[in-house]
This record gives C-alpha cells, sequence and structure tokens, in this order.
C-alpha cells in the first residue's frame, strides 16, 4: 500500500521549510465610528453667519494656542469626529458662539465619548458643562445655541421647531417668588409663548413685571414651579442657556460717544469667541444691522440717533450671540407715539424671524402687534393672559384706565376671574434644584483689557468738549501757578521782602492742581456706563480687566497732564535747585510727586464714581474731596 499522506501543517505546527510564514490573525474590529445625521428641516442657520474657513488664523488664534496648549493640535484618534464651527469639521456648527474646533466625538470600547477641545464657551451635555463624557441614547449636547441629540449610533441637531412641538417654546409653570417677610411678588403665574411669538407683560406699577422678566430670563430663583426654554429648564441648566437669552434693560446700554458700527465691533470682541478673525466679526455686525434696519446709521454716533434708533442699537447688542429668547424690559420708556410705534414694530420682525420676544413696557398703545398680553394685578396675580383681541371681553370693557383701576383695587378678585373663565392652571412641576449662575464664559483677561484700553481711549477723545477741557486743564493750572508773586520761585524767599512764602505757594497750587486734574478726569467714568457695566459684566466682562484698563488709560492720561503742568511751572518760575531725596534730580522729584498725586486723584475720582448713586451727586462729590485735599495739603 502507498505511504500516508503527510499531515497538513498548522498554525500551531512548524511550517514546511520553504512555506510563506502565516499570516497574523486580524485585529479586532474597532468601535463602530458615530454618525451624524442632519435632520431635514435642520434650519442652516442657527445664528450670524459662521467662519468661512477653518485653516484661517489670526493673532487671538495664535495667542489662545500658546495660552491653551492640545487645544486643537493633537490630530484626533482614527475613527472620530470633529465638531466645530470651522468648514474642516466633520460636524459643522454654523453658530458663531461655537470655536472653530469646539469639541470631538471618539468611539471607544465603552461607548461614544464627547471630548470637549478646551472651549472658551464649553461643551454641555444635559445642561452640564463637560471636559469629557460618555454619551447615553437621549443624551442633548449643546454647543454654543446648537442642541445635538445622541440616540446610542446617530447624533442628529434637533431643530428648532422639533424642540417647540414638545415644549412650547417658553413654558412658565407655576412661577411664584416669595422675598424675606413672606412678601409674595409672583403668585403662580402660567403662560407659553412659542417661537415666532411676542408676548407683552403690562400692569399697574407694582405688579411685578421686572422681576417677570428677571426671572424668565434665569437672573434670580423662583420659590415655586419652573421656566423652560426649547426643552431646557432655564434656571437648572442656566449655564448652558446662558447664550440663548438675550436681556435689553430698560436704559439704554451703548456708548454714545461711538458710533454704532464701532460700540458693536467692541461689543463683538468681549463677547465671540476668541478665533473669531475681524472679518468674522464684521460680518455679523453688518448681518444685525441688517436685520434691525440700521445699516444706514452704522457710522452715525449714538447720541445723534433718535430714541428708537437707540434702542435698536441696544437690542444689536444682544442680537450678536443669535439668541432665541429676547426679553426687553420697558424699551418704548420715554418715547413719543411714533417712536413707540417703530420699536413696537421691530420687535414684531424678530418674533416673525422665530424668536420668542417677550416685551414689558407701560405702552398699550401698540399691543396690538402682539400675539399674546400678560396682564398681572398687584402683587404678581394673573388679571388676563391671551391675545389682546379678547382683553375686552374678559375684563367687561376696552378702557385700559378702567382695567387698571380695577385690577389695582381689587387684586385678588381680578385673578379669581381670570381663573373662572380659563379654568385653573396645571399643577406646577416640582421645582428643580437651581444651578448657581456661576461666572458667565470669559475670553482671555488680555483680550478683554486690550480691547477696553482701546475702547476707553476713543471714549475719551470722541466726547470733543471733554476731552478739550481735559487738555487745557494742565495749562490753566500751570499759568495759574505762575501768578503767584514773587522772584524767588522754589528757591529761598526773603523773609522780610513782599513774598515770602512763594514756594510754599507754588507747591500748594501744584498739589491742588495735581489733584484736581485727576479726579476731573475719572469721577463721572463710572456711574456714566453703569447699565452698560452691569450688561457686559452678565455676559462674560471681567471686573478685574475692566477696572486694569481704565486705571491704566487713566493712568497715562494723568501722567500727561502731570508733566504739562510741571513743565510751565519750571518754564517760568525756574527749577528747584536743592531739596531733592531719592532721584538726586530736584525737577525729576517734582514732576514723579505731581505724578503720583494726579494719578492717586484719578483712582480715587473712579472711588467716587462708583460709589456714587446718580449723575446729580458727581458735583458735590467733587467739591468735597478738592476741598479735603486743600486743607490736606496745608493751603
Amino acid at each position: 500500500p502507498p505511504p500516508p499522506a503527510p499531515p497538513r501543517p498548522t498554525r500551531k505546527s512548524p511550517p514546511p521549510p520553504h512555506a510563506a510564514p502565516a499570516p497574523p490573525p486580524p485585529p479586532p474590529p474597532p468601535p463602530s465610528r458615530p454618525v451624524y445625521r442632519e435632520p431635514e428641516n435642520a434650519p442652516t442657520q442657527m445664528g450670524p453667519s459662521a467662519a468661512r474657513a477653518g485653516g484661517t488664523s489670526n493673532l487671538a488664534t495664535s495667542m489662545l494656542k500658546i495660552l491653551r496648549p492640545g487645544s486643537s493640535s493633537a490630530p484626533p484618534p482614527p475613527g472620530s469626529l470633529t465638531i466645530g464651527r470651522a468648514t474642516d469639521n466633520d460636524i459643522v456648527i454654523p453658530d458663531v458662539l461655537a470655536s472653530r474646533h469646539h469639541a470631538t466625538l471618539i468611539p471607544t470600547a465603552g461607548g461614544t465619548k464627547l471630548a470637549d477641545n478646551r472651549s472658551i464657551n464649553g461643551t454641555f451635555v444635559n445642561g452640564n458643562r463637560v471636559d469629557a463624557a460618555l454619551l447615553n441614547p437621549g443624551d442633548v449636547v449643546t454647543i454654543g445655541n446648537v442642541d445635538l441629540v445622541f440616540d446610542g449610533t446617530t447624533l442628529t441637531r434637533r431643530a428648532e421647531t422639533a424642540a417647540a412641538a414638545g415644549t412650547g417654546g417658553l413654558d412658565v409653570r407655576g412661577l411664584t417668588w416669595t422675598i424675606e417677610g413672606n412678601k409674595t411678588l409672583l403668585e403662580n403665574i402660567s403662560f407659553t409663548a412659542r417661537p415666532g411669538t411676542l408676548t407683552a407683560v403690562i400692569g399697574p406699577s407694582g405688579a411685578g413685571k421686572s422681576t417677570l422678566a428677571r426671572q424668565v430670563a434665569g437672573l434670580t430663583h423662583p420659590t415655586k414651579g419652573t421656566v423652560s426654554f426649547e426643552g431646557h429648564n432655564i434656571h437648572a441648566e442656566y449655564a448652558s442657556l446662558r447664550s440663548r437669552i438675550g436681556m435689553v434693560p430698560q436704559d439704554d446700554v451703548v456708548h454714545g460717544q461711538l458710533t454704532v458700527n464701532q460700540a458693536l465691533m467692541y461689543a463683538a470682541e468681549l463677547r465671540l469667541p476668541p478665533d473669531t478673525t475681524t472679518e468674522d466679526r464684521q460680518q455679523v455686525v453688518k448681518e444685525v444691522l441688517a436685520e434691525l434696519e440700521m445699516t444706514a446709521h452704522a457710522d452715525t454716533r449714538v447720541d445723534r440717533l433718535s430714541g428708537g434708533q437707540r434702542k435698536r442699537a441696544s437690542v444689536a447688542m444682544e442680537l450678536l450671540t443669535g439668541p432665541s429668547l429676547l426679553i426687553l424690559d420697558e424699551p418704548t420708556s420715554g418715547l413719543d407715539p411714533a417712536l413707540d410705534r417703530q420699536v413696537m414694530t421691530m420687535l414684531r420682525q424678530l418674533a416673525d424671524a422665530g424668536r420668542v420676544v417677550l416685551v414689558v413696557t407701560h405702552s398699550l398703545t401698540y399691543l396690538d402687534v402682539c400675539d399674546q398680553v400678560l396682564l398681572l394685578a398687584p402683587g404678581g396675580k394673573t388679571a388676563f393672559c391671551g391675545p389682546p383681541s379678547a382683553i375686552g371681553a374678559a375684563m367687561g370693557t376696552t378702557n385700559w384706565a378702567d382695567i387698571f383701576s380695577t385690577v389695582a383695587a381689587d387684586p385678588q378678585g381680578a385673578n379669581d376671574r381670570y381663573l373662572a373663565l380659563s379654568g385653573p392652571p396645571p399643577a406646577a412641576p416640582p421645582t428643580e434644584q437651581p444651578s448657581a449662575l456661576g461666572e458667565p464664559t470669559h475670553t482671555s483677561l488680555a483680550r478683554q483689557f486690550s480691547t477696553i484700553v482701546r475702547r476707553q481711549t476713543r471714549l475719551i477723545v470722541s466726547d470733543r468738549g471733554y476731552f478739550i477741557f481735559l487738555a487745557l486743564l494742565p495749562f490753566i493750572m500751570g499759568v495759574l501757578s505762575l501768578a503767584v508773586p514773587g522772584t524767588a520761585g522754589f528757591g529761598v524767599p526773603d523773609p522780610m521782602g513782599d513774598a515770602p512764602n512763594e514756594p510754599g505757594q507754588i507747591l500748594v497750587l501744584l498739589n491742588v492742581g495735581a489733584i484736581f486734574m485727576g479726579t476731573a478726569l475719572t469721577i463721572r467714568d463710572l456711574i456714566g456706563e453703569r447699565p452698560i457695566f452691569r450688561r457686559e459684566q452678565a455676559v462674560g466682562l471681567s471686573t478685574t480687566a475692566y477696572l486694569l484698563a481704565k486705571v491704566c488709560v487713566y493712568t497715562v492720561f494723568a501722567v500727561a497732564q502731570s508733566a504739562i503742568v510741571t513743565t510751565i511751572v519750571i518754564w517760568g518760575k525756574g527749577a528747584p535747585t536743592q531739596g531733592a531725596v531719592a532721584l538726586g534730580n530736584p525737577s525729576l522729584e517734582l514732576f514723579v510727586t505731581i505724578a503720583a498725586t494726579c494719578v492717586a486723584s484719578a483712582n480715587l475720582g473712579l472711588l467716587l464714581s462708583a460709589l456714587a448713586k446718580s449723575n446729580e451727586q458727581i458735583m458735590p462729590l467733587l467739591v468735597v474731596a478738592i476741598m479735603s485735599q486743600l486743607v490736606f495739603s496745608g493751603g
């Protein structure tokens, strides 16, 4: 019989002498790559236009890479999806608050991981800011003003219309606010405002209208009830919703000395991410001005605009970040009927663009442009909520004076009648634990400092009358010092002559002049822009950067004024020849002393400006400061 065939080699058997080596076992399959799915009805624009190219860079971007290493330098792991504003990302977020390369979606053995790329405005999962997190089905990822829903395998952008279908846009349920002393300012208020609607909040003085606006804006926490927007609890998830809420206070929040375009460009530098280029910011400002029909007034100084146009400029500040909820507190206060109509028409147009607009107003003439009216009675009780056309039937009259008188005279009765007609409000949901308001998102302190320095310098120079006064002041003080009788100057006077106290009188005038120059330089500053600062602080302006920038700018001006007045006195009275203590040069020491006094007085002026409650208090404070320093100087 033939010999048996040799055994067939296997992986465990050594290969024949001339056989090729067996291939290595195949690697395990990688985790499945996450998928991004664009809904059919997803909006193509979620805010001001995004950057056009991801490869462009500027100084701010370069500095950010140096200060925040690793934000975009390391390549993403294989199979990852990059998320950001730049068009080279796998998932492009067309929102100006998103960074160019904002976050990365990474497949891992344990699931899909979302990693933030140290973005300025942060990445949020279910309302909580995260550096990295494993996603579970149903998690809502928020980047800028955009929500992305993860269902386990796909990441879908939740269109605003889809969110509104489930949440009704703005949804206020059982809102109650009680302060110390058991005093109720808002009582069981419920209403819904869908995207594309304009809601007016009206009522007698003391009815809690502005209080309600602050509650809806998330600035104060309710005692009971909830305020939700686009499916998010505003008070529980405030950090992720802050950029979606635009709050326009009653006072104008735009510097009058700047043109509209200048004011908006400085605001864009402070509010938008540092990787936005100048061209990006110019495009955002251009779009906002076009939407508000302010393009023709872009180069007009704000203080030369009409009242309605100034209010549009204040609204433009908020529209820079593309908010979908806009709240205005008394925007028509002090306006004539024609300007009142302009403002209400503007609000109607803003709502028609898909926003939820809530306006607190005392003006009742143009309520017909609103979709619904919320009438509050004293104590924050609801007296009516519905379309403007239905208020006559509900209140028994269309005369606003009679309606307000009835509501003010019997708030509880007005609330009872409303509940009898509309039925009891839905039960208030349990109040969720509110999150701390926390610190708003800050761009770098260096960037803010640079912006405020440039803006402050322009503000001083643009105020022509005051700038001329400040420029002439050191010359005036120098000439007054020359009027001191005598010829000894800083030398030793003749004790028996006509001017035995000439050196002392010159020094007193120089000292008081330095105090006056420094204090007058700054005492109008902080009180004059307090509403602007409060609003900018709420959206991320650092108090440290703000004050430091002002101190530096005013220090330069104070030193320049001191140099002028010292030069005039030395030229007219002669330089001191003795008495140097530290610097070895009497003239240099005289200048340094005057400059230090002027700078210290400028800081004193800032302090007094911060303490003042109104502009009317400025002049008395200035007089008291000068007189007290006159006494302390030996005069």
